[in-house]
């Protein structure tokens, strides 16, 4: 089994977009890229926008190398929004090209457990007559050699929540990988229950979002589920919502007692938190309001963005990125 995060907060946008290939199936989980619309009162910086740009580009080109999209729950840094968004660098014709009729989509029931604005965003899909959808909610699928394993539908945070979404464990080789999607820590005993019962390998957690306002029960009771996650997995892999703020690294010390890599790190790659590092990279090079002006109105070149990444060393992750992929799929074909 080899896993390829695409896009996450460890390579500077907010996502948790990758892909797991096996034996047996090429699966792309949760393709979509967002950022931080306004943090520390500053929009996107240049360098985050070129970041989303070119993981957006990756996750058209490998949606269109899979078999199978997971499709853990509806929130834009999750799910491809059917409607134009700028800073995501997507429409409906990338709606189109993502969630086609080519691939089987394992996504969450939109009739339980979604609040109002996700039911009306997961329409867009379910009501696609063309396209090979199947309900996920705590269902198995075997495809091969390769076992799908789905959790019922837990919170998006704490017991309590509007929002639910679906974790997912992929099984091959007696190899238990899990992806929590936005557990949020874990906080609920429903979400570290199906992680801890299934003893995996690696897991990837989302993390509990401190940099938020959050009573102090629930950021204890978070670190608390994660304490026992890291007791019943061989690794676990911190990313996405804990990854939002640079002392992520002292609050894991002080409340785990241990240092966790992140997601990027699985490939090598050293962490890029580009919205952590907003306010400090503005402050050093400020951006002109021209700048957002000419972006709004899709005047800023590709080229722009490639030169800006290149720059600044992060087109690396994503050449290599692209090149592991093909020659997965190449030996693949042998």
């Amino acid at each position: 089994m080899k896993i390829f995060p695409i896009s996450c907060e460890s390579l500077g946008t907010r996502s948790f977009a990758h892909l797991v290939m096996t034996k047996s199936v090429n699966i792309l989980i949760d393709p979509s890229v967002s950022l931080g619309p306004i943090r520390f009162g500053l929009r996107p910086l240049p360098i985050e926008i070129a970041a989303s740009w070119i993981s957006r580009q990756l996750i058209l080109e490998f949606a269109e190398l899979v078999d199978v999209i997971i499709q853990s729950h509806y929130h834009g840094d999750h799910f491809t929004l059917g409607i134009e968004r700028k800073y995501e660098f997507t429409n409906r014709d990338v709606f189109n090209s993502i969630y086609s009729p080519e691939v089987t989509i394992l996504a969450k029931d939109p009739d339980k457990y979604l609040n109002f604005s996700q039911q009306k965003r997961a329409k867009w899909l379910w009501k696609n007559k063309k396209l090979k959808l199947s309900k996920a909610d705590n269902s198995e699928y075997e495809i091969g050699s390769t076992k799908i394993v789905f959790s019922p539908p837990v919170p998006h945070g704490s017991e309590g929540s509007r929002v639910y979404v679906l974790e997912t464990m992929i099984e091959e080789d007696n190899f238990k990988y899990i992806y929590t999607s936005d557990v949020c820590g874990p906080s609920s005993k429903i979400a570290t229950e199906f992680i801890v019962q299934n003893t995996p390998d690696l897991v990837v957690v989302d993390g509990f979002p401190f940099y938020l306002s959050k009573t102090k029960e629930e950021f204890e009771k978070s670190f608390e589920y994660l304490g026992r996650v890291v007791d019943n997995a061989e690794e676990v892999l911190i990313d996405h919502h804990f990854l939002r703020s640079l002392n992520w690294e002292e609050v894991l010390k002080e409340n785990l007692g241990r240092k966790l890599r992140t997601f990027s790190m699985i490939r090598n790659q050293d962490p890029i938190l580009l919205e952590a590092q907003r306010k400090i990279r503005f402050d050093k090079s400020p951006v002109k309001e021209e700048f957002y002006t000419a972006f709004e109105n899709d005047k800023i070149s590709i080229t722009f963005y490639k030169e800006l990444l290149s720059k600044n060393d992060y087109y690396q992750y994503w050449k290599k990125l692209r090149s592991n992929v093909k020659e997965e799929i190449e030996k693949k074909k042998e």
